[in-house]
């Protein structure tokens, strides 16, 4: 009887512990159905943590750029800035560097269309680096869209030939800035005035009118940076800038602007001699070896005749030549070397327009030791 009650219990107790076997495999079924949904599922602890990686990673990248970007900035605000007195001190290591102001003025690439030409009075101009063809001059507003005359005088002189504008009949003197800061920036004090009296003005009064260029400023990217500009160099800026570039070298002069208040115009003059016209070592009978020009392509950008015709580009001085057969004379640059005169209606020159950038406006290297620059304020 007793056995019969012993085996009684164990079976009993076997049977709670297979339904508790039972139930414990449920539980542990239960358990690891929601564990693999915490895993697996869309918000579960994989995708979850292959998220939390992806983020890491995105956030290891955008550091990376934001450092990259502060190195940068900190490169930026460490480049050197040169201002207008470091350029005018050393105006011969600066002359012909490119200046980028985001304007292509001849087809090519924007960065070298413009060159340091000159430093004074707080400001630096620039120079177009090559003769400027008329149909961006029709661009820019300067001559009429058909070559005609505008307000400002100018024409094409023949659309077989893309450099050449002169003028036809300039009968119109244009006022020039009345403000005493550009206007000694133009003229740098020489003493000579410009009126509307003599025929060899009008043509000066066009090219340093400087509402009548303010399409070249307005067509720029940096046109903040930029005060005013001109069709091009004063007789005198030219000799200034000139007389530093050849320093030091025995072939070339540095010829000068002379003045002359009776005759309402200039001569050009190298030590005692003044002359209407002068080569730029110092004669007026003898014609340079203009390879000698070659490295002074900030000056000469040509040193041959281009077209066939064009010889070279204005500047923006009245000659102190007069005639009554041609009473309109305007100083200019030939192509190989010479300074001289010639009648504005009817001789085959270009223009390179000068930029005076604003006072207080630095450049700043591209590239360290490199050759090209931007304008920071």
């Amino acid at each position: 009887m007793e056995k019969k009650e012993t085996k009684r219990k164990n079976l009993k107790e076997r049977g709670i512990t297979l339904v508790a076997l039972v139930v414990t495999i449920i539980i542990l079924l239960i358990l690891a159905g929601v564990t693999l949904n915490i895993a697996l599922s869309e918000n579960g602890l994989f995708q979850r943590a292959k998220g939390a990686a992806k983020r890491y990673e995105n956030a290891s990248e955008n550091e990376a750029e934001i450092l990259d970007n502060l190195d940068k900035t900190l490169a930026e605000l460490n480049r050197p800035k040169i201002e207008s007195s470091e350029v005018a001190r050393s105006l011969k290591e600066y002359q012909g560097k490119y200046v980028d102001i985001g304007l292509d003025t001849n087809g090519n690439s924007k960065v070298d269309d413009w060159e340091i030409f000159y430093a004074g009075n707080g400001r630096i101009f620039l120079i177009a680096a090559d003769y400027v063809p008329a149909d961006n001059l029709k661009t820019w507003g300067i001559i009429g869209d058909t070559g005609s005359l505008k307000d400002n005088g100018f024409q094409q002189y023949s659309s077989d030939y893309k450099y050449i504008v002169n003028w036809s009949t300039p009968t119109r003197f244009l006022t020039l800035p009345t403000t005493p800061d550009k206007f000694s920036s133009l003229v740098m004090h020489t003493g000579y005035t410009l009126n509307d009296s003599n025929p060899n003005s009008i043509a000066v009064s066009h090219l340093l009118n400087t509402e009548a260029w303010s399409g070249i400023k307005e067509a720029t990217d940096k046109k903040d940076f930029i005060d005013f500009v001109i069709g091009g160099p004063t007789l005198e800026m030219w000799c200034a800038a000139w007389k530093e570039a050849v320093n030091g070298d025995a072939d070339l002069k540095p010829i000068e602007a002379d003045p002359q208040a009776s005759e309402s115009g200039y001569n050009v003059k190298y030590g005692e001699t003044s002359e209407m016209y002068m080569y730029v070592n110092g004669s007026t009978d003898y014609e340079p070896d203009t390879t000698k020009l070659d490295k002074y392509k900030t000056f000469f950008p040509h040193t041959t005749v281009v077209e066939d015709i064009c010889y070279g580009y204005w500047l923006a001085s009245p000659s102190s030549t007069s005639s009554t057969y041609a009473p309109k004379f305007l100083m200019y640059v030939e192509y190989d070397g010479l300074v001289a005169y010639y009648g504005y209606d009817n001789f085959f020159c270009s223009v390179r327009p000068v930029v005076s950038l604003r006072s207080g406006v630095k450049l700043v290297e591209k590239e360290p030791g490199g050759n090209e620059y931007d304008v920071v304020g």
